[in-house]
């Protein structure tokens, strides 16, 4: 009997702190949700940093709280958007010392499933470029004076789609054609 009562009193409180798991995933989907929308506020159609600055500043003090304290979290525990939020606060950080220091912690959420390849990538080859390196899967780009797209320093660039392809992106053609149509 004692037994019983044990492992019911155990349960009650399995239940109970997964219960309390969940509305915590819940306020931070929101608030994170929140934090990607406000991620493109000022960014799109034009950027103004003038604007947008005060908010990639406040969203990271948001991202960078809930990955100290919980880790990158999953699209399973929070969905897409707000896992697409942790990604994009991070890219826009604005800070490589930032960058270089939550790159690790997505390269183990990218291991867990909890990231996209794809996205890292994308981290990967900013945290080059803005360490005078060249970029490793040709996601950072530029726009000269007549409106061409170009990639600045691939390193063996012959070989860039088959990198792209490991990391669950198209080709560099591809990438420059959906470049184009969005502007």
């Amino acid at each position: 009997m004692r037994h019983s009562c044990f492992i019911l009193l155990l349960n009650v409180l399995l239940i109970s702190s997964c219960k309390k798991k969940d509305d915590e995933y819940r306020i931070i989907k929101y608030q994170l949700e929140k934090v990607l929308v406000d991620d493109q506020k000022y960014r799109t159609p034009l950027y103004n940093p003038q604007k947008q600055n005060p908010i990639d500043r406040n969203n990271l003090m948001i991202v960078t709280k809930i990955i100290d304290s919980l880790g990158w979290l999953g699209k399973d525990k929070i969905g897409n958007d707000a896992n697409l939020a942790l990604f994009v606060t991070i890219q826009h950080a604005g800070k490589l010392s930032v960058m270089e220091k939550y790159l690790p912690i997505m390269k183990e959420a990218v291991k867990r499933g909890n990231a996209e390849r794809s996205q890292l990538a994308y981290l990967i080859d900013r945290v080059e470029i803005l360490n005078n390196r060249k970029q490793i899967y040709g996601t950072q780009y530029s726009i000269d004076d007549k409106g061409k797209v170009f990639f600045k320093d691939i390193a063996d660039s012959s070989h860039v789609n088959a990198r792209r392809k490991s990391m669950n992106l198209g080709t560099i053609e591809e990438y420059i054609k959906m470049i184009d149509s969005d502007r």
